[in-house]
């Protein structure tokens, strides 16, 4: 018996999407999130992925990336996939603002005041993490002092120029944004903030980030929008506002069915999407929470699973 379950398991990971039901109505949208989803281990759209998603938009579907990302670190992107040519979207911020590629139009649905922000923000000072207060092209950073001691040993061993930032990212402790958000400010408080935020972001390790979630939740979730979008970063947005939110505007927008749009997505806040469309597929190196709330698990990103799920889908040739 265990030894047809593991082979089971085995053809399972092989072709995840076998016996996947194809769309009885043409897809007209597909919808990625980026870092876990269609970015590699290094950050990047291999290319095989950027040449097949090019052929998908010659053939009349639309792209739209779905970040937590602003527009400054989404554009690289969408110009290696030729999106502005073929009305591609981005949808930034998680849901927050969309750009029209095609128009070179932005709209911003809200962006909070120091006055909306400042009490979580102050709390979080009190807590052991990182917290970052996100505009267009930059950031006011608080590092908690333990977690800057552990940043100037990091430092020492990675041989990095004097001027690397010390801003910790969704994977690592020291992580260089300056590709996106050059205007980096380090800050003690909250009053040291001078510019509307578009979200916070707040950085530690795995198991201190989840009770830190679940006591945000409690004591600021009838506030704002608060995510984990990967297992060492948590994101609070206005409240009301979610890639989900995001994406179901846009599909009203064009006029896009339910059963007319994919989207892809690795983290707890792509899961509002799923919600909104009828093929939502997880990718492989998801948490099982989320490969839970999505109808179809597909390949992982370092496997390409987008392009895997768009030719079980017959959207594309293998």
């Amino acid at each position: 018996m265990n030894n047809k379950k593991n082979m089971q398991e085995k053809i399972d990971h092989e072709d995840p999407l076998q016996g996947i039901q194809k769309p009885t109505h043409p897809i007209k949208a597909v919808v990625m999130d980026m870092d876990g989803t269609l970015l590699d281990e290094h950050n990047r759209i291999t290319p095989n992925t950027q040449a097949k998603l090019i052929e998908l938009q010659e053939k009349g579907v639309q792209l739209i990336l779905a970040s937590g990302r602003s527009y400054t670190r989404l554009l690289p992107y969408a110009d290696q996939l030729n999106m502005k040519e073929h009305h591609g979207y981005l949808l930034e911020i998680d849901g927050v603002a969309l750009y029209d590629l095609a128009l070179d139009q932005r709209t911003k649905y809200h962006m909070m005041s120091l006055a909306e922000i400042q009490e979580i923000f102050d709390y979080l000072t009190t807590k052991s993490a990182e917290t970052q207060a996100m505009f267009d092209d930059g950031l006011f950073g608080y590092i908690a002092p333990e977690l800057m001691e552990k940043k100037i040993a990091l430092r020492k061993t990675m041989n990095v120029d004097e001027d690397f930032p010390w801003t910790a990212g969704p994977w690592s402790w020291l992580c260089d944004f300056r590709d996106g958000y050059p205007n980096i400010h380090y800050i003690k408080s909250a009053k040291e903030i001078t510019l509307p935020i578009n979200k916070l972001q707040i950085m530690q390790e795995e198991q201190p980030l989840a009770l830190l979630f679940q006591d945000l939740q409690q004591k600021f979730g009838d506030q704002f929008s608060i995510y984990r979008t990967t297992p060492r970063q948590l994101e609070v947005l206005p409240k009301g506002f979610s890639k989900g939110s995001g994406v179901l505007a846009l599909m009203e927008k064009e006029g896009w069915k339910k059963d007319e749009v994919a989207v892809f997505g690795d983290g707890e806040n792509d899961c509002s999407m799923f919600e909104v469309v009828e093929y939502s597929f997880a990718m492989g190196n998801a948490k099982q929470y989320v490969q839970n709330k999505a109808r179809y698990v597909t390949k992982s990103n370092r496997q390409e699973g987008v392009i895997y799920a768009l030719q079980a889908l017959g959207l594309l040739s293998n």
